[in-house]
């Protein structure tokens, strides 16, 4: 990136909440020399007794997003839920993540783009070098309990794990309780809902691996 374009994108930073998160606020803990980096129109709304936790890499907020535009990128956490940041991690414009009370989600290093949205009620673990592409949903839970003639749920949130360098492409789906191995692809369209192993490009709903690959970001 150029230093004219560089310079461009510093100054779409909205410093008063830069200031605010990175020296001031409770709610974010610094553990290394990572920073929050809000740029304009980026909306965070953080509960009582939640947090985000940077460790070495920064975390942007609405990156890129396009000249004279008003896209907003949100970052919501209910009570005493966690979002970690291991590595530099970029969330685009008009992405979304949102954690229920006590959910967590740790990011080793990821670059979430434009109109995605992460939702965790339970756990939601995503590795470094991971590739999002637009509009990915990726949800740990069903929003709605599905009731068996007990009255009792079943459907509850699982754990969503995500591995290093991994590739979700565009419009692909992952749904509660669903692993995906370190290198592998998940291919357009499709939905994750169990287990994909490493190293291989998985197409469908249900994803089913196809071939193994490897991949260059």
């Amino acid at each position: 990136m150029g230093l004219k374009n560089k310079i461009l994108l510093l100054s779409k930073i909205s410093l008063p909440k830069f200031v605010w998160y990175n020296f001031f606020s409770r709610k974010v803990e610094r553990h290394g020399k990572g920073y929050l980096i809000p740029y304009r129109y980026s909306v965070l709304d953080i509960a009582r007794g939640a947090k985000i936790i940077l460790h070495d890499g920064s975390f942007a907020i609405n990156y890129f997003a396009p000249r004279h535009s008003k896209s907003e990128a949100h970052v919501r956490l209910d009570k005493n839920s966690v979002l970690e940041i291991d590595e530099s991690t970029t969330m685009y414009f008009s992405a979304s993540i949102e954690l229920k009370p006590d959910a967590k989600i740790f990011i080793g290093s990821a670059a979430i783009n434009c109109f995605t949205r992460i939702v965790a009620a339970k756990s939601i673990t995503i590795g470094h070098g991971v590739l999002i592409a637009p509009e990915v949903i990726m949800l740990d839970y069903d929003f709605h309990d599905i009731l068996d003639e007990n009255g009792v749920p079943t459907n509850p949130p699982r754990p969503i794990v995500i591995g290093d360098h991994v590739w979700l492409t565009s419009k692909c789906t992952v749904i509660r309780g669903s692993k995906i191995g370190d290198g592998s692809v998940i291919s357009a369209n499709s939905v994750v809902s169990g287990k994909i192993r490493g190293g291989v490009l998985a197409i469908g709903n249900p994803a089913k691996p196809v071939l193994e690959v490897s991949w260059n970001a």
